[in-house]
């Protein structure tokens, strides 16, 4: 699931693209900061308050969580029985929790769990910033960026494309599931190749789907002179706003802040 671009009034939909894509940077920059998870927990929060404010339903970040869910257990599992004693700097995370074979014999530390609890709020906190950066963002900005920091615009036009047909993709496949689902098709066959032949009802149209518009988005450029100069001009110029100063100077003081706990008071470790 993508969640695409949204037309709004907010002060997210009003920054200029460069703006939210520093920030963007210097979120992930955050999240890779600490070891701690209560330190990303916080990050996490305030983002989720900035996609209230934004207008996206929290429950629409959920289903895009909801398929991760196995591998979050296993990353728990894995780092809880995989991360040693002698990696932590605390002494409460050089605690074993248990032990999975007799004899004391390979033990789940609570600080391997905060680690695989570290590494799911990080996948949180991308998918929450990401999701923010799409809502409030349309496609043409995108474009109009790449081409200012001199990307081919061809290359250019090809990535923004990409990503403006993903949700179409998307929309497309749960019509082609439902047709299908309607014409009897057994769409939750088990055993090994049994997932495999229930998704060829839906990959073969999908394919012929994708061809079909590929040749229509062919035909529209062709017709509108794509390609007959090199010289590319934009409907808007991109301009900085004193919101996106205020903006910049604050994230930019938390980001200083951040680096200033992290390394000068040393908190935010396990």
């Amino acid at each position: 699931m993508f969640i695409e671009y949204t037309d709004s009034n907010t002060l997210a939909h009003r920054l200029d693209v460069r703006t939210k894509v520093i920030i963007f940077i210097g979120v992930i920059i955050l999240a890779f900061l600490f070891n701690n998870p209560l330190f990303n927990l916080v990050l996490v929060l305030l983002l989720g308050v900035v996609a209230l404010l934004v207008k996206i339903q929290l429950k629409q970040i959920f289903n895009l969580i909801k398929p991760l869910v196995p591998v979050f257990v296993l990353i728990m599992l894995i780092t809880g029985f995989t991360y040693t004693t002698a990696g932590f700097n605390l002494a409460s995370s050089k605690r074993v929790l248990f032990y999975l074979f007799s004899g004391e014999r390979l033990g789940f530390t609570l600080g391997g769990f905060l680690i695989g609890c570290n590494f799911l709020i990080r996948i949180l906190i991308m998918i929450f910033v990401s999701t923010i950066l799409n809502v409030t963002t349309p496609i043409d900005d995108f474009l109009h960026l790449l081409n200012k920091i001199k990307v081919p615009y061809e290359i250019a036009l090809i990535i923004t494309i990409g990503i403006r047909f993903i949700p179409t993709m998307e929309k497309k496949k749960n019509m082609i599931f439902e047709a299908q689902r309607s014409r009897g098709a057994k769409l939750n066959n088990k055993g090994i190749l049994g997932p495999i032949r229930s998704y060829l009802p839906i990959m073969v149209p999908m394919i012929i789907n994708s061809i079909i518009m590929s040749n229509n988005l062919s035909m529209s450029m062709l017709i509108r002179g794509y390609g007959f100069s090199r010289e590319f001009t934009s409907l808007k110029e991109l301009h900085f706003t004193i919101n996106d100063y205020l903006i910049l100077l604050f994230f930019t003081l938390i980001l200083v802040f951040s680096f200033y706990i992290r390394f000068e008071m040393r908190l935010g470790l396990i």
